[in-house]
């Protein structure tokens, strides 16, 4: 299975307009968007705040980190966990379908997760 067929089920959801893979220091394995300018910051961007959370987590003893989704007026950013390194991203639509992206997208790391082990 190739990296694009395991987002192929992520993209397929109405409303998905980018999926990344990327490590947590913001250098992206494959990314797909309908914008491509936007996928550098925004894989920058939430890299960063990515690394703040583990921070987080780990200070407060929440243990690893699964998912993280950040609901804004616009669109929803989810963020699921591969391994400790990397991680997929996805940006949806708020007028599509969130929670189905966000089962697809832990499918889709469920899979992919022995390509990065």
């Amino acid at each position: 299975m190739t990296f694009e067929d395991a987002l192929t089920g992520v993209r397929e959801c109405a409303g998905v307009s980018v999926t990344v893979i990327s490590d947590r220091d913001g250098i992206p394995v494959t990314s797909w968007s309908e914008r491509s300018e936007d996928v550098e910051e925004l894989i920058a961007e939430y890299s960063t705040f990515l690394r703040d959370v583990t921070s987080a987590n780990r200070e407060l003893q929440l243990g690893a980190l699964d998912q993280v989704a950040v609901v804004a007026e616009r669109k929803v950013v989810l963020i699921t966990s591969i391994t400790d390194t990397y991680f997929l991203l996805a940006v949806v639509g708020r007028d599509g379908n969130p929670g189905k992206a966000r089962f697809a997208s832990r499918l889709a790391a469920h899979r992919l997760r022995h390509e990065f082990v």
